[in-house]
């Protein structure tokens, strides 16, 4: 939350107040630990943040009514699409959120709706691991990554990086190689940082593969080792004639794991922290570099730190991965675990058949709660004490609240906008 205030303040009529004071929980609240908190307070932060510097991204629209197509994310939890903001808690998730408010759904440029979608996708791999082992499938994890330099592109990068993907599972090779390993399908996880040699794009894949021998681990790895090299030469992405770059490139390039679970530590960018190969596929948005090290941040942390141009950064990143999925899975590959195919976006609307209602919030509240930057207050609020906690976060931001009159018929209209078990 901002650390200033805007001296707001609203009176409500009857149709507002008792929208508010009708929104009883059917269950207690339980709160989030401090450090999730802090952390769910820092990625708003962000969010709020963001709405700036995307707006040069904006592109002029002679048919909408303010004249410009904004960026999704500029709206994300910020913009109401229903009669009012609503309140909500997940029992199961032990989180409050808020309904009929935009959501972006990008994994990409919004640090908010990423973590959502991260979270959901995590149990999705778990659940690949732990079919693939029941079935007796061997289970490895590969990273692909590719030299880069301070000045490249990342739009170029990503390009040449697809086809070099491409050439790698493409001819009588790699069919080959598919029907001696007992290829079964991968699941591929894009992720990019950036640091002192700037963008950082590189992939992390799942491969279930028959079981194999310690023999034929060592073929499997000299030629995914082998045809990544190759495939990074015709794509433009490794000069061969450097003795130093190629020295790099077959140090550095491909990294193979067998063997990998849920529960493998795999240390990667971060010293700090372990992560399982599940976390490691999804969790790209919590990385940062370890003390002492040059920073490698994810972009979201450029929300954060506003170092001189990264504001132009964190456009470029979000217009280069524009259209890029995050988690790729192989066709197929779902239907045999017993996956349903879900989008980001629908994750990030955290579906809210099973939510208690804690507020329906007005026009006037919702505005204020913006305008002093107070929205993951406000679910902390929600998370500790239901309406009574929200209600006097409200009061704290500066709004008046005026008793509505029961005789009004507006109050008794607005009463019916909530189930019979909801009390005043």
């Amino acid at each position: 939350m901002s650390s200033s205030r805007t001296d707001q303040s609203g009176t409500e009529n009857g149709v507002g107040g008792a929208a508010a004071l009708g929104s009883i929980a059917k269950s207690s609240p339980t709160s989030l630990p401090k450090v999730e908190k802090a952390a769910r307070a820092q990625r708003y932060q962000a969010l709020s943040h963001s709405r700036g510097w995307l707006k040069p991204l904006a592109k002029k629209n002679p048919n909408k009514s303010y004249g410009w197509d904004l960026h999704r994310t500029q709206d994300c939890r910020y913009k109401r699409v229903g009669i009012g903001v609503t309140v909500q808690y997940d029992a199961k998730h032990q989180t409050a959120f808020y309904g009929d408010v935009a959501t972006c759904g990008s994994v990409w440029a919004c640090p908010v709706c990423a973590t959502i979608i991260q979270n959901r996708r995590r149990p999705e791999v778990q659940q690949l691991v732990d079919w693939a082992y029941e079935q007796g499938y061997q289970v490895s994890m590969l990273t692909f990554t590719f030299p880069h330099k301070s000045f490249d592109r990342l739009k170029f990068m990503l390009n040449s990086q697809a086809d070099a993907f491409t050439k790698l599972r493409k001819g009588n090779s790699w069919d080959l190689f598919r029907k001696r390993f007992g290829f079964v399908g991968l699941v591929r996880s894009l992720e990019n940082t950036h640091g002192a040699n700037g963008w950082h794009p590189h992939t992390h894949e799942i491969w279930v593969t028959k079981s194999l021998t310690p023999s034929s681990r060592g073929d499997f790895e000299q030629f995914v080792k082998r045809r990544w090299r190759m495939a990074c030469i015709k794509a433009g992405l490794l000069d061969d004639s450097s003795k130093s770059q190629s020295f790099a490139f077959d140090l550095h390039a491909v990294d193979v794991r067998f063997d990998v679970s849920t529960s493998d530590y795999l240390v990667k960018q971060d010293n700090s922290r372990k992560w399982g190969v599940d976390r490691e596929m999804t969790a790209q948005s919590a990385k940062v570099a370890p003390d002492g090290v040059t920073p490698t941040v994810h972009p979201h942390e450029f929300l954060i730190r506003r170092q001189e141009g990264d504001d132009a950064r964190y456009r470029e990143y979000v217009t280069g991965m524009h259209g890029k999925r995050q988690l790729y899975w192989s066709q197929g590959l779902k239907d045999l675990c017993g996956l349903k195919d879900v989008s980001d976006e629908e994750i990030a609307k955290e579906h809210a058949e099973k939510a208690d209602l804690l507020a329906h919030l007005t026009d006037t509240q919702w505005n204020i709660v913006r305008g002093n930057d107070a929205l993951a207050e406000l679910l902390d609020a929600a998370e500790q004490g239901g309406w009574p906690a929200i209600r006097s976060l409200l009061q704290s931001l500066g709004h008046v609240f005026l008793e509505p009159d029961a005789h009004d018929p507006l109050f008794e209209i607005n009463l019916s906008l909530f189930a019979p078990d909801q009390q005043i």
